[in-house]
């Protein structure tokens, strides 16, 4: 009944949404991709939802979690991320009776990178937050199987594999390896390449262009593959660099090239599809070790109804960014099933990485288990 509850409120929320103008402006002249649409809008509705005040507001007693993450305040309630963080806060404040609650500081307000992320959990400094899975490097290698290219075919197949025993496995891992704990995560769909020269169908097509590429070895390796000049800009920076043509392109899902106002630098999306976008949803477990198991259970709950939530708003938004983008100028390419595999089979060199990262056998049960949550939606 949650879920069915979840559902719903995630597809109203979505035509709300489709009825609701974001505001953003429109590209420059000299880099819309057709100036004639320069005040066309881009995006969902923003400003829908306050973020609740709970550190002045709180009863006395009240325990206050803070939630440091990269959202910015406008998205609260209305992205696929959005909605993560609204339902993790409003169903931890209603299970919990009031007696627990979470307090969102978005933009990256107490910890703009993986490191400060990490130690601020570790530290006390804040008690939850959000680390995307290419970040994970220097810490473990319980993301690996998300770093496959070209592994997962759907979007569906994909978060399949999070939510089951896989994606419990990745997190104990993680668990293990830094005593970081994850008890949700988002969904935000798959990464696509953006570029400002030419429509990509082929490898070939991607040639020497310089695309930025998140500084995992695995994702390196997958451009480097594809044979693309790579660079490891910092994502803060990545906007500037596309508009001054430090850089060719780069690859990210379509919420992210929108909320990023990438479209606005950027002419040609392929969507590539070759890995999908998940963060997660991550607590010191010292901390979640020191409440009492009623607070846990609190914790757990809403963290899993929230990346449900996240993932249904993706599915329910995400061709509506696509629409949107299109309307704007931005031409969108689909490979068809051959050009795909032609991808796919140019990436040999990084399975062969991944494999001897994970262990032949921890290799072989992923391959298995994604062959088997396919064979499940057909």
């Amino acid at each position: 009944m949650k879920k069915k509850m979840l559902t719903i409120f995630a597809l109203t929320l979505a035509v709300m949404m489709l009825c609701t103008s974001c505001g953003l402006s429109g590209a420059p002249a000299e880099s819309t991709p057709d100036s004639s649409n320069s005040e066309i809008t881009v995006g969902l509705a923003r400003d829908i939802y306050e973020i609740p005040d709970y550190t002045n507001t709180a009863a006395a007693g009240t325990k206050i979690l803070r939630l440091s993450v990269s959202m910015g305040a406008s998205d609260y309630g209305t992205s696929a991320s959005g909605m993560m963080f609204k339902t993790f806060v409003d169903r931890l404040e209603e299970l919990s009776d009031g007696k627990m609650v979470a307090q969102v500081f978005p933009a990256n307000q107490l910890a703009s990178g993986t490191d400060d992320i990490v130690n601020g959990l570790l530290t006390g400094a804040f008690e939850m937050s959000e680390v995307g899975q290419a970040n994970w490097g220097d810490y473990t290698t319980a993301f690996t199987p998300l770093n496959v290219p070209f592994l997962y075919s759907s979007n569906e197949t994909a978060y399949a594999v999070m939510a089951s025993k896989e994606g419990d496995s990745m997190r104990q891992q993680l668990l293990e390896d830094t005593g970081i704990r994850a008890p949700g995560f988002m969904y935000l769909g798959m990464r696509t390449i953006t570029n400002n020269k030419t429509e990509i169908h082929s490898p070939a097509d991607m040639k020497s262009m310089k695309i930025r590429v998140q500084n995992d070895p695995t994702q390196l390796s997958t451009f480097e593959d594809l044979g693309c000049s790579v660079m490891t800009t910092s994502f803060s920076e990545l906007f500037t660099a596309l508009q001054q043509k430090l850089c060719d392109g780069q690859d990210n899902p379509i919420i992210t090239i929108v909320s990023q106002k990438f479209y606005e630098v950027q002419h040609y999306i392929t969507m590539l599809n070759h890995l999908p976008n998940i963060s997660l949803f991550i607590m010191s477990d010292a901390y979640y070790q020191s409440l009492s198991a009623e607070e846990q259970g609190w914790i757990d709950q809403a963290a899993a109804e929230a990346s449900t939530a996240c993932y249904e708003t993706l599915l329910a938004t995400e061709n509506t960014l696509i629409d949107q983008l299109t309307e704007y100028g931005v031409e969108i390419t689909y490979l068809t099933d051959d050009e795909y595999q032609v991808f796919a089979d140019s990436v040999s060199k990084t399975w062969g990485l991944c494999e001897q990262t994970m262990g032949t056998q921890a290799w072989n049960e992923l391959l298995t288990q994604v062959d088997e949550i396919e064979a499940s939606q057909n």
